[in-house]
């Protein structure tokens, strides 16, 4: 109403005022009370303030407010920021014996035109109307010499609610009883006819002393556009599209309901730490759908497993007890004010106020008070002594029959759970030996294969024994080598879990498995985002995390930074038992590190030390003090005490056959360090033997495909390669771990490249340059040198060189050169851009 009059001539004005007190009497005295406010701050009863200023619009300066300028009886300090309605400057009042901080706003001179100028007017007039401690106050208003309208108002020390209750790691109660203190704010100006309509977080200032201030009465009326960045003009409504409500963009009647859409939206982002909408990667039309068409979701699913520090900012210590506090009646709240019907929403600002404030009480609010069981709880919780009380004589009589029936559900629970679990053990040896037969050799691998459908029927239905299962199944898939597998089985069973209800400690037991089955997969990027996540959850302070830091350093060329987490995780492991996995691990993965750090002396000591710890507990041929034995001969040779790995590996070897038999990933390990021995001591032809065996076994556990798979293979080539015979063997050894290799290049990188390049030395060295070059310029060797080092791109230029001025293409006067050659230009700018790359030097 005080809209529609200010636009009108002075005649119409004072009929419409009338008709207004006709009808009701109250309204129509408080309408002529702002009208005449509105033209006293003016300076004259006819004459409005488009007339005051069009006069002198072209003699003012765009820059002539700028810090220093004396306007009247403020010196400007600095320019704070451009609120709705123009710039705003912080200023000091001066007098002979006082001076004043203040905040002044103008128009911006830049962007005047007549609509802006008359909403200046009628911001002046709302100020002054509005008298509440919530609401930054009016001090002064004027017009400069030139005729620039402005207004002078208390200036508020203070930073946005949502960035001030975060900082000061307010609870949710505090939080909520902080918004009542703007809720009174914006009651006020709602009895004075005045909605604000762009209630949000940087609108609402919280001052030192925790008393909040509501800012930026300047769109009561609509706007032309200003050039402020994250506004924009809609109907001819200048608003903030994310706070802003349906209504309000798509023209409708703006109404106090706008207030409360706004105040809702303000809630959602206090109380949950996210808006309602991921509005910073949508554009415009999507957020405009979004607020007219898509129901906020839940709070409590807006939080994300890895917003811990969100939680602890609302003074709770777990992401699982946010989510637990914002549903029920707060959820409730912040859903009605943000309907998009405005009459489904809240009718007044008291009314939200009374729900926020039984909220706080613990008595029913508002929307729900019809639920008789809800209303019960309620006065429960409110009258806990009494109602203790009451139900005490009651507990004490149901106490024996509820243990015991509990007792009773738990045995049944817990024998039905071993129950599954061995049948389901039952189901995979029987799939994986379907005949029966007797002494057959049925293998890790098979039952592990076998196990998995009768795994999977329960990950719906019996998330529990899935998670618990397949957690243990994941661990054994990873001691024989199948990374890929053990990883996603990890993962199905960290979801398991979640909705199993699981806590924190057991879901990031899980989440360590899961980094160390991508560890051993070559997936270095998901492993560490795993890593973080546990450390969410708590576990970066126990040893298995730091042993699985530690191990993912060194998997990514960082094996001077793993010693530490990993002696760590020794240190904190001595008092476990030899049968502990972590403390096993932890010497093993600690000793490779000092290894490759020139540090092999210390290694062997390290281990000489674990062999008597676990001798002290362990029988001769128990599997772990037989690993740590495999361990120990590669660390002596690297120690060049290489006679000594020799003479300790045949007895090692014979142990891990008799442990682990012939076709284990562990078996393949003892081969390959009694073949590094052999071939140390000038016995190649024996070491290749070992290399044949050790790639057997390999092949035989964990598959041609795996990475381990394929360094042994292209380890045994390079083994005949330098023995000058077996030729045939090897281009079969080098063929086959680039075909297979290349489907693993993203993981390989490099390692893949220096493959290509030996066997295209190889090939040289047999008097085969065009079949070198073939094979480094074919569209495979293109794509996967894009994924190496610097360091491996040079070697590439080299024998590419070397290849291309084999096969003769450095020579002009060549009748019928090579077709490859026409390739190796255009290949030689590509290495020398990689070379240079920035993402590939190392």
């Amino acid at each position: 109403m005080f809209d529609e009059a200010l636009d009108l001539d002075p005649l119409a004005r004072e009929a419409f005022v009338k008709r207004c007190m006709d009808e009701d009497t109250e309204i129509g005295a408080e309408l002529e009370r702002l009208v005449l406010r509105d033209q006293r701050l003016i300076g004259s009863k006819t004459q409005s303030a488009v007339g005051i200023v069009e006069v002198s619009l072209d003699a003012t300066e765009p820059d002539a407010l700028k810090p220093g300028v004396v306007v009247g009886s403020y010196r400007l300090e600095e320019e704070v920021g451009e609120g709705g309605m123009g710039r705003v400057f912080r200023a000091t009042r001066i007098g002979p014996d006082f001076s004043q901080e203040v905040a002044i706003k103008f128009v911006r001179r830049d962007l005047v035109h007549p609509a802006l100028l008359k909403r200046f007017s009628t911001e002046r007039a709302i100020l002054a109307a509005l008298d509440h401690p919530g609401i930054s106050r009016l001090i002064d208003a004027a017009t400069t010499t030139d005729g620039t309208p402005f207004v002078v108002m208390e200036f508020v020390r203070g930073r946005p609610i949502v960035e001030w209750c975060n900082a000061h790691q307010l609870t949710i109660e505090a939080r909520l009883k902080l918004v009542r203190k703007v809720l009174a704010a914006v009651a006020h100006a709602h009895r004075n006819l005045v909605v604000h309509r762009d209630i949000k977080s940087s609108n609402v200032l919280v001052t030192d002393e925790g008393e909040t201030r509501l800012l930026d009465f300047g769109i009561a009326k609509p706007l032309g556009r200003i050039g402020n960045t994250d506004a924009t003009v809609t109907a001819e409504r200048f608003l903030t599209p994310r706070s802003a409500a349906p209504e309000q963009l798509e023209a409708g009647a703006i109404t106090i309901a706008c207030d409360i859409h706004a105040i809702g939206m303000l809630l959602y982002e206090l109380l949950c730490g996210r808006q309602p909408f991921a509005f910073d990667t949508m554009t415009p039309g999507e957020i405009e759908n979004a607020i007219r068409h898509v129901a906020p979701p839940p709070m409590a699913s807006r939080v994300a497993d890895a917003d811990l520090e969100a939680a602890k900012q609302r003074g709770l210590t777990s992401v699982r007890d946010l989510r637990a506090e914002l549903r029920g009646d707060l959820e409730h709240i912040v859903q009605r004010c943000l309907r998009k019907r405005p009459d489904e929403r809240y009718g007044t600002i008291d009314q939200l106020d009374s729900d926020v404030e039984h909220v706080l009480e613990g008595r029913p609010i508002r929307e729900r008070q019809s639920d008789r069981w809800y209303r019960w709880r309620k006065f429960v919780a409110r009258h806990k002594v009494a109602s203790g009380l009451v139900a005490a004589l009651f507990v004490t009589i149901l106490l024996a029959i509820t243990a015991i029936a509990r007792q009773t559900i738990a045995i049944a629970h817990e024998r039905d759970r071993a129950q599954r679990a061995v049948g389901l053990l039952k189901s995979a040896f029987a799939a994986a030996n379907p005949m029966q037969i007797n002494g057959a050799n049925v293998t890790a691998r098979q039952v592990l294969d076998a196990a998995r459908p009768s795994l999977e029927a329960t990950f719906e239905t019996q998330p529990d024994v899935y998670a618990e299962l397949g957690e243990t199944l994941a661990e054994v898939e990873l001691s024989v080598g199948l990374g890929q597998q053990a990883s996603e089985l990890a993962r199905r069973a960290t979801l398991a879990a979640r909705a199993a209800g699981f806590d924190d400690k057991q879901i990031g037991s899980l989440l360590i498995t899961e980094a160390r089955a991508l560890i051993a997969a070559g997936d270095y990027d998901n492993a560490k985002a795993r890593l973080h996540q546990a450390a969410d959850a708590g576990f970066a302070t126990t040893p298995e995390w730091k042993l699985v830091q530690g191990n993912l350093l060194q998997h990514t060329s960082q094996a001077r930074e793993s010693v530490s987490p990993l002696q760590q995780a020794v240190d904190e492991t001595n008092g476990r038992p030899a049968t502990d996995e972590t403390a096993n691990l932890a010497r093993l993965q600690l000793a490779q590190a000092l290894g490759r750090v020139n540090r092999q002396n210390e290694a062997v000591t390290l281990l000489d030390e674990t062999l008597r710890w676990q001798r002290q507990q362990l029988k001769p041929d128990h599997p772990r003090l037989t690993l740590t034995r495999i361990y120990r001969i590669d660390a002596l040779r690297r120690a060049d005490r290489n006679n000594e790995a020799l003479a300790e590996a045949p007895a090692v070897l014979q142990q891990v056959l008799r442990v682990f038999g012939s076709r284990n990933s562990v078996t393949a390990i003892a081969y390959a360090a009694l073949g590094n021995a052999q071939n140390e001591n000038k016995q190649a032809e024996d070491a290749a033997e070992s290399f044949r065996h050790a790639l057997e076994a390999s092949r035989a556990s964990v598959g041609d495909d795996h990475q381990n798979t394929l360094r042994l293979a292209f380890n045994l080539a390079q083994l005949l390669v330098e023995l000058g015979s077996h030729d045939e063997e090897i281009e079969g050894l080098y063929r086959d771990v680039l075909v297979r290799g290349g489907k693993q290049a993203e993981t390989l990188r490099s390692t893949l490249v220096f493959w290509r390049i030996s066997f295209a030395r190889f090939l040289l060295d047999r008097g085969r340059a065009p079949a070198a070059l073939a094979q480094l310029v074919s569209p495979e060797s293109t794509e996967q040198l894009k994924l190496a080092s610097g360091r491996t791109v040079d070697d590439f230029t080299k024998i590419l060189q070397e290849a291309a001025n084999a096969c003769g293409c450095d020579d002009k006067l060549a009748v019928d050169p090579p077709t490859d050659c026409a390739a190796v230009l255009e290949l030689t700018k590509q290495t020398q851009t990689a070379a240079h790359s920035p993402g590939n030097l190392q």
